[in-house]
């Protein structure tokens, strides 16, 4: 099998000379071993270094004061999510549950942002008590909620404005454009006057204060000049508000940085593979962009709207640029089945109705990991354990031949893998830590009292 050099190290991957796959310095294949399939497998060093060199990316590029948060939504594993803070990270939430995770991992209130269209009275009261340094709004309704809140227990907050900036980037999957008017409720409509309106009426809302702009055009963004297209096509927005007399101290340019290692299909691509069963390519060396290219270009962005003198304090919300590509799901393949002249099936122990929703929208390298020296000879239908024909990880991807018993690695399993996961008739799977050849257990295999514990039987 031939492995792409760039895409070696990004993984942080090893190849034996016989051709074993490892990583961290640890086989995978003894991994599988040792705690069972399917199994994640975290690149400790990997997330580390990538958070690092993130920040490092921002901090050449952009003279003012920024802060980046981490998107707990992507991987809200408390072991991967220390390990970030660990790095420097601060935290990014959307819910109850991913407030008090971060809460409970170690994050200080003042280190954590709140976004997403559903926040309760009883989240924006935890905020609010937790003293949540900037809660993003994302609609007028929400706004007035909020004040009433405040009201109750006599506080103020610090607001964000979440903008829906009617911008979907280059080649963007239509139902991942979270920027897009039309396709997505999220944010304050730029065009239809709620951004007006909100800043027309601050000065009703007592309790709130106003300290800047957020948006989130999409995820896996790959042309790092799209930050600066849609921040450009901000500037009305900006000088309205100047005109109002708001200062605008902070602004969120979100996150959907995508990884180099992966990608989304694209809409068309989609279409072609859920209806004709073309599986796109993959990525290549080619295909290059880096952190500096993502932090030039939101620089270039605020500097067409802001003067030196001005700047105001950015934040970044990564996800997937850094969790994605520094975890990979290890699979066992037990058993495979052959119709002449239609195809050849794989089926492992784990699939989209369990351990790998994202492989249905995205593209995802598979490798072999007892012999990385395979050479590619057919093309195969990967499936799951799950009985319904659905749970399909991938049709027609090219592979070497696999004998049941050995393993197979998805790579890229560190973005919304462990998130979207379910207990489909399987237990959820364990997660283990690599580092320079020590493994240690970050989540433990789900049991059978752990999967009807919240059960309630009749006495």
């Amino acid at each position: 099998m031939k492995v792409e050099p760039l895409m070696v190290e990004a993984w942080g991957l090893e190849i034996g000379s016989r051709g074993e796959l490892s990583v961290g310095g640890c086989s995978t294949v003894t991994l599988a071993k040792i705690y069972g399939t399917p199994l994640h497998v975290v690149n400790e060093n990997g997330l580390t270094d990538t958070a690092q060199r993130f920040q490092r990316a921002f901090k050449n590029c952009y003279p003012g004061r920024f802060t980046v948060h981490y998107a707990f939504k992507c991987n809200s594993v408390p072991g991967v999510a220390r390990i970030l803070m660990k790095s420097g990270l601060k935290a990014e939430v959307m819910s109850e549950f991913e407030l008090k995770l971060a809460l409970h991992i170690g994050f200080r209130g003042e280190e954590i942002i709140i976004n997403g269209p559903y926040k309760p009275e009883i989240l924006h009261r935890l905020c609010l008590e937790n003293h949540v340094r900037f809660i993003i709004i994302d609609s007028i309704s929400e706004l007035k909620a909020l004040q009433a809140v405040c009201e109750s227990i006599d506080r103020e907050a610090h607001v964000l404005l979440r903008l829906n900036p009617d911008f979907i980037p280059r080649k963007m999957n239509k139902g991942t454009a979270t920027g897009s008017r039309k396709g997505c409720a999220f944010g304050l409509d730029t065009k239809g006057g709620e951004v007006e309106w909100v800043l027309e009426r601050l000065p009703d809302f007592d309790r709130i204060r106003f300290d800047g702009f957020q948006f989130h055009v999409g995820t896996g963004i790959r042309y790092p000049r799209d930050y600066y297209r849609v921040l450009k096509q901000l500037k009305p927005v900006v000088d309205r508000t100047r005109k109002m007399g708001h200062d605008i101290r902070i602004f969120d340019v979100g996150g959907g940085f995508a990884s180099i290692t992966t990608r989304e299909m694209t809409t068309w691509e989609m279409l072609l593979y859920q209806g004709w069963e073309r599986l796109p390519s993959g990525i290549s060396s080619r295909d290059r962009f880096s952190f500096r290219d993502f932090a030039e270009a939101v620089t270039d962005g605020l500097y067409y709207l802001f003067s030196a003198d001005d700047l105001p304090e950015l934040i970044l919300e990564p996800g997937r640029c850094i969790a994605s590509p520094n975890q990979l799901l290890l699979l066992t393949v037990i058993g495979t089945k052959e119709r002449s002249g239609i195809r050849k099936w794989l089926l492992t122990d784990g699939g989209i109705g369990t351990v790998a929703t994202p492989t249905y929208y995205e593209y995802h390298e598979v490798y072999v990991c007892n012999d990385m020296y395979r050479p590619l000879t057919e093309k195969v239908t990967i499936i799951g354990p799950v009985c319904f024909a659905g749970d399909t990880i991938y049709r027609n991807k090219r592979m070497p031949p696999v004998n049941p018993g050995e393993v197979i690695a998805i790579m890229d399993s560190g973005a919304y893998f462990t998130s979207w996961e379910s207990s489909f008739g399987f237990p959820r799977p364990a997660i283990a830590a690599v580092k320079n050849g020590e493994h240690r257990l970050l989540r433990r295999r789900e049991s059978f009292s752990d999967m009807v514990a919240r059960d309630v039987t009749e006495q």
